[in-house]
């Protein structure tokens, strides 16, 4: 089920933004190409326990980058935060498919055969190439 919705919510979001991309500015480059940062929206209350222990598993794996168990828990509290990040109704589609495969990227230098962070990371991907749209930088 939280697939079926992952799928519908993405095509129907990038479909919207699709239309704004196409626009072109005078210069003829494409809007989507602007260099302009986007401010990363506030972690929403919901994500606020996962952001908190992404952040401090990612800073004890930091600190000893040899202990497997640090390692093992920064990617799973990586991975978890990716997944809530992609089904989350709280941040805009323009910013959480982004920032998922960013999550998911980071916990497959780690660990490359994560399957959630596989296949996930996947799926967005190929709906984005099926769209014609490029796939976002990460």
């Amino acid at each position: 089920m939280n697939r079926v919705r992952l799928i519908v919510g993405l095509l129907c979001c990038l479909g919207v933004s699709a239309i704004t991309t196409a626009q072109t500015k005078p210069s003829g480059t494409p809007a989507s190409a602007s260099t302009k940062k986007v401010a990363e929206p506030p972690v929403p209350a919901a994500l606020k326990p996962l952001d908190a222990k992404y952040r401090s598993t990612k800073a004890a794996y930091l600190k000893s980058p040899k202990d497997q168990k640090k390692k093992d828990a920064y990617v799973e509290a990586t991975v978890k935060l990716g997944h809530e990040t992609m089904v989350s109704n709280d941040y805009p589609a323009s910013f959480k498919y982004k920032k998922t495969l960013s999550l998911y990227k980071e916990a497959l230098k780690l660990d490359p055969n994560n399957p959630v962070a596989k296949q996930e990371s996947e799926l967005i991907i190929s709906i984005y190439k099926q769209m014609g749209r490029p796939v976002p930088k990460y």
